[in-house]
């Protein structure tokens, strides 16, 4: 229990009655009677005020978050008294993960009314958290005393990766708009390895298309019509080792790829294709095999949402061995991964023909502006040349990498952490439609 401003106000009043008894040489009876008025007014505010019991609080609402993203927690509380009540609701947040504003929920609730009070966090961890329990207090009838309680709501929240940016590009495809500066929607009739229809010829179309028998039958020129194929198999290599346990931007480079993962994976199954995941480090740790579907995106998001990176140096034999004994089709594997030196690189390069040799390999890589942004430094003091200068040994090495395997025939992308997601969907694209496979 805790006194409310009107019982300070109220114990003010009795210092006039001390005043008066040492101006008028009265009886200090007087002062001393008033707080025990006060004090006993405070006990019965107490006891003739509504009890726990008569106020139901749940949780309610999502308990799936997103990361980086403001979520809202919230209760439903029913008053069950026939009091108007002021109620104040504090909410224990777990330490470290979860950044918040204002975490105290102030509002009035009427009589056998029921209410949502709730309040806004930005995850910053993706994993399950417990929220344990809830504080509230309410004034009395009198509006003397508060009184305070607990009550113990343990709930378990998931924080996922960014499942609000699903919304947004499958809207994007759904509506066959554009996704980044001319790119159309997945399906383009007139591309692709599998047949569609016939159709008569046109100008600017490919002579090797040409149907003879239907041209001969027909009298006409008859062209095929193809579209990309569909049911293939597409998948996301995530390397949970070294290389995503740095940030950009303030943000993990595992989180965006994650988050970039989930939506590649729900785009190719929009598109009739099927999305795969396999997570390696020193080992593979998981592999989700192709599907599609409700039940497998959740698969697929189950097996994200809780990852996390080490400092380990990443197996790539083990991964790609284990992939070509899990895996007999022809496959499209983006492979989010990064190199500090051009070791690595080499080292990658000579067991990626187990996997390259059948599949369409995209190696991704996140651009480290904070590097970039160093090189372009203006020199004024001697700190400055020598960062200057190890900054663009950096980027030498890291342009090395990239021309490495490019020229060994190895589709290497690297784009800034923005773009991430709009070019991997992209490259995905491009490759449905241009017939790489």
């Amino acid at each position: 229990m805790s006194i409310t401003r009107r019982f300070i106000y109220l114990l003010s009043l009795g210092l006039l009655f001390l005043v008066l008894a040492a101006l008028v040489h009265i009886s200090l009876t007087i002062f001393i009677i008033y707080n025990l008025i006060c004090a006993t007014l405070l006990i019965i505010d107490y006891f003739i005020s509504i009890e726990q019991s008569d106020l139901i609080i749940e949780r309610c609402g999502e308990d799936k978050l997103s990361i980086y993203e403001k979520e809202a927690i919230s209760f439903e509380v029913y008053n069950k008294s026939n009091y108007k009540l002021l109620l104040e609701l504090k909410d224990e947040i777990p330490d470290f993960h979860f950044s918040t504003e204002n975490k105290l929920m102030k509002g009035e609730i009427l009589p056998s009314e029921k209410k949502i009070f709730q309040y806004f966090v930005v995850p910053t961890k993706r994993g399950a958290f417990t929220f344990k329990n809830l504080h509230f207090k309410y004034e009395g009838k009198l509006k003397l005393c508060k009184k305070e309680y607990k009550v113990k709501l343990d709930r378990e929240y998931k924080v996922y990766p960014n499942l609000k940016n699903l919304k947004k590009y499958r809207l994007s495809i759904c509506n066959n708009r554009m996704l980044n500066q001319g790119q159309k929607s997945l399906k383009m009739l007139g591309k692709g390895t599998a047949f569609e229809s016939l159709r008569e010829y046109v100008s600017g179309d490919e002579y090797r298309r040409i149907n003879w028998k239907a041209t001969a039958r027909g009298n006409k020129p008859i062209v095929n019509q193809y579209e990309p194929e569909k049911n293939q198999h597409v998948y996301m290599f995530i390397d949970t080792g070294r290389p995503m346990s740095y940030t950009v931007r303030g943000y993990r480079k595992l989180d965006m790829v994650v988050n970039t993962a989930l939506v590649l994976s729900d785009i190719v199954n929009q598109n009739g294709d099927q999305s795969a995941l396999l997570l390696f480090n020193t080992e593979v740790s998981n592999m989700v095999m192709p599907g599609k579907g409700a039940g497998h995106r959740t698969k697929i998001l189950e097996s994200l949402y809780h990852i996390d990176f080490n400092n380990e140096t990443s197996n790539y034999d083990d991964c790609f061995f284990h992939f070509k004994k899990m895996e007999r089709h022809r496959s499209i594997i983006f492979l989010f991964t990064d190199f500090d030196t051009v070791e690595e690189a080499e080292n990658m390069l000579k067991v990626l023909p187990v996997i390259s040799k059948n599949n369409m390999v995209i190696i991704m890589l996140i651009k480290n502006e904070s590097i970039e942004e160093i090189s372009l430094l203006k020199i004024k003091k001697v700190d400055d040349l020598f960062n200057k200068g190890v900054a663009l040994e950096l980027l030498d090495e890291r342009h090395k990498i990239i021309n490495l395997l490019n020229r060994k025939g190895v589709l290497c992308l690297e784009c800034a952490a923005e773009k991430l997601e709009l070019n991997v969907i992209n490259k995905y694209i491009q490759v449905k439609n241009q017939n790489y496979m």
